[in-house]
């Protein structure tokens, strides 16, 4: 794939989005020092080159992110195909990607509770059946998302920092939220006269009930999905047992990947693992470098270490099926 270059106008147009995804093209163009229509037309190509890839809207409905990673045997090209086509069509499923390493694919799981989470795990497994050699599993209970830093380099981001801790809310969710966060479900930078039309409710009453489900974290944020393989990056998943996970430690974990800007995601976990990162890297070796840097800062601390290149993401999608 020909790695695609962007200019400094590009990059602080990605930060921009990147803080606010449903911020207007003349706010934008404001901070960036440009114009309204160049903005539009530099968003238009990054769209169309697939470096920007969704604008994608992270709702807080009460349901639990379950990542399963799976290991096949005996399984070919076209029924693994399958089987991929099978998950991402999944009513629970919120994520999909194929992978290399120990695992052949990671997904993720959204159920309301234990007991949920285990019926639609069971019917997965069973369908994967005769293929499946070994899973693993890993529950969310906290992530942080610290943005595209390690695409942005010299252009300086005001790193918005978001701390998710999964817990058990009380919906206030009618059926006028429910029409509006279908249409930010599908592309959360839709304006408000779109979202309006769509769903045949006044713009003010729009505007009044997505201030609403944001105060009650319905809408927790909004995310910019890029490609990185566009911009000649990999993306890999490291996941983390450690020895002895203490509060101070975690606020350590927390802070270094902080301040990496290789690092996108942070999330804390129980289950097979304690911590897991999203990262980015343009070779092997940077990987390694940046893996033997870990190692060094919390080797003591750390009892199993594994890590994942994931290629193709199926689906990411935050608003489960059974409530659209």
């Amino acid at each position: 794939m020909t790695e695609i270059k962007l200019d400094l106008l590009d990059k602080k147009i990605l930060n921009a989005l990147n803080q606010n995804v449903r911020a207007q093209y003349s706010e934008i163009a404001k901070k960036v020092r440009s114009s309204k229509e160049v903005v539009n037309y530099r968003i238009k190509r990054l769209i169309d080159n697939g470096i920007i890839k969704e604008f994608v809207t992270i709702f807080g409905l009460g349901y639990w992110a379950h990542k399963i990673l799976i290991q096949f045997e005996k399984i070919d090209g076209e029924e693994e195909k399958e089987l991929i086509e099978y998950l991402v069509n999944h009513p629970n499923t919120n994520w999909v990607t194929p992978c290399s390493g120990n695992w052949d694919l990671v997904l993720a799981i959204m159920a309301k509770d234990p007991a949920h989470f285990d019926k639609v795990l069971r019917k997965i497994l069973a369908r994967i059946g005769p293929f499946l050699q070994d899973y693993k599993i890993s529950t969310s209970i906290g992530s942080q998302t610290f943005g595209h830093t390690y695409i942005l380099g010299s252009v300086k981001e005001d790193k918005k920092i978001h701390m998710e801790v999964r817990k058990k809310i009380k919906l206030d969710f009618d059926e006028k939220d429910k029409k509006i966060a279908k249409i930010l479900h599908a592309n959360a930078s839709a304006k408000l006269t779109e979202i309006s039309a769509a769903t045949k409710i006044p713009i003010d009453t729009v505007k009044y009930r997505i201030k609403k489900m944001e105060e009650n974290l319905i809408i927790r944020r909004y995310r910019l999905i890029l490609d990185p393989a566009k911009l000649g990056y990999n993306r890999y998943e490291i996941f983390i047992r450690c020895v002895n996970l203490t509060d101070p430690l975690i606020t350590k974990f927390k802070e270094y990947s902080k301040q990496n800007p290789n690092v996108e995601y942070f999330s804390r976990c129980v289950g097979s693992w304690d911590i897991e990162l999203t990262v980015h890297f343009k070779t092997n070796t940077e990987l390694r470098s940046f893996v033997l840097d870990i190692k060094k800062e919390f080797g003591d601390y750390i009892k199993n270490f594994e890590s994942v290149s994931l290629f193709n993401t199926y689906n990411f999608i935050y608003f489960p099926e059974e409530l659209r």
